[in-house]
């Protein structure tokens, strides 16, 4: 291998109704893929992927798992095609919120059963969590400076705080509903080229998560955690992490810790990562590489076309 090869991994927001339907149809992996998260779950996710309705595809528990299969999925196509495991060919392996535990599976860190565990027991655990009325915002157009200055607006009117930090000039606000319509109108004020709630019933990433984060913690005690086998970057921290305790903590800390994408992608140029290919639904993270101008050229999977597009590049970068 010539590159360094990435593979990023979305989190819930990227789902669609139809996701990996085309995958399903073409490749045996994909379907006991589905089949064996919908066995381990005792939910139908391929029917809710395929065909929604969107409110259904919507609720967190759903979302996460079709994330991680359909993500799942294109791992094992490339390690089907190549006869190696995928942490063998990513020389790092990161995931975005809960596209870490997609990534975590695929680095040899977690098995599938104690992923979809953890996934269902995260989404139950947040939705519990916020009894507060909340919610999270995008903001988009300034920087971290005037974002914090917009966070002021909320006071006296609840809790908001940065939950994702996406881009230079991209940010997730989290918080209690009328703490974010006060933020956003001051975000709007400052000339941001988009401030606006997003269709998100739980105010994750922030201290509201509280409590998820006690619950998570306790349920990650009974977890094998393994050394994952090649850099696996914590969201909470940005640092690659490889003791298993230390991970158990990230994921436990992320619950009221913001994602910091923008500080991973940052580090792209320091491990020489010139190419990443995003497993799993849309092209969010994709986009967010190719924009933040580290040296990275990034490319989405999300359909059949790009799969096949995908093989051909990694077998020119095996063939070098």
């Amino acid at each position: 291998m010539t590159e360094k090869i990435a593979f990023v991994f979305p989190g819930q927001g990227a789902q669609y109704v139809g996701m990996a339907r085309d995958l399903f149809d073409e490749f045996p992996v994909v379907r006991y893929t589905f089949e064996q998260i919908s066995d381990i779950s005792h939910k139908n996710i391929s029917d809710v992927c395929f065909n929604g309705p969107f409110d259904v595809l919507n609720r967190p528990e759903l979302t996460s798992l079709g994330t991680l299969a359909h993500s799942v999925s294109i791992a094992r196509i490339i390690q089907d095609h190549f006869k190696v495991n995928l942490y063998e060919i990513g020389y790092a392996i990161v995931g975005h919120s809960m596209g870490q535990y997609s990534a975590l599976h695929c680095a040899g860190s977690l098995d599938i059963a104690d992923t979809v565990h953890l996934l269902s027991a995260r989404s139950g655990y947040m939705s519990m969590a916020d009894k507060s009325g909340g919610g999270m915002a995008c903001i988009v157009g300034l920087d971290k400076d005037d974002v914090e200055n917009c966070l002021l607006a909320a006071t006296g009117r609840g809790y908001a705080a940065i939950s994702n930090h996406n881009a230079r000039d991209q940010f997730t606000i989290s918080g209690q509903n009328d703490a974010l319509d006060a933020v956003v109108a001051r975000a709007r004020d400052k000339g941001a080229r988009l401030a606006k709630r997003l269709n998100v019933a739980v105010p994750a990433h922030c201290a509201l998560m509280e409590n998820a984060q006690i619950l998570l913690r306790r349920r990650l005690e009974s977890i094998n955690v393994k050394a994952p086998k090649t850099n696996w970057f914590s969201n909470q921290s940005a640092n690659v992490m490889v003791n298993p305790q230390d991970v158990k903590d990230a994921l436990a800390d992320q619950m009221t810790h913001g994602v910091r994408w923008f500080d991973i992608m940052q580090k792209f140029p320091e491990y020489n990562i010139t190419i990443a290919y995003e497993l799993g639904p849309g092209r969010t993270l994709t986009g967010l590489i190719n924009r933040a101008n580290v040296g990275c050229n990034a490319y989405t999977t999300d359909n059949l076309r790009n799969v096949h597009v995908m093989l051909e590049m990694l077998e020119k970068s095996f063939s070098h």
